[in-house]
């Protein structure tokens, strides 16, 4: 967090994969639904590169925020940035690289 943004993780841990997986699709809708009534969404789509499966939302509104979901095994992760004042122009760059560092970590873990 600084004057102008705050950033959030949250790791759902689930019993399998297939846990995981499944819990996957109702997430992201979930994290849709709520952006499609306080902002409006600019981009949500499935995105390659950053896990076993990943998904992007970016809105805007009350700021910029970029939010990327994506699962690793029996994990399921959210890597959550909002600008709330001066947003960089590079902040969806920021997010995901900051993402990718976190499963990174995720998959260095026994």
């Amino acid at each position: 967090r600084d004057d102008d943004k705050l950033a959030n993780l949250a790791v759902g841990v689930y019993a399998s994969t297939a846990d995981a997986h499944q819990a996957f699709a109702p997430f992201n809708a979930l994290s849709l639904g709520w952006a499609k009534r306080t902002a409006t969404v600019t981009k949500a789509e499935m995105i390659d590169g950053l896990g076993d499966e990943a998904w992007l939302l970016w809105v805007s509104g009350n700021g910029t925020e970029a939010t990327y979901h994506w699962r690793r095994g029996n994990l399921v992760l959210e890597a959550h940035v909002h600008c709330y004042g001066t947003c960089p122009g590079e902040a969806d760059t920021a997010a995901r690289l900051w993402a990718e560092a976190i499963d990174q970590a995720a998959r260095s873990e026994p």
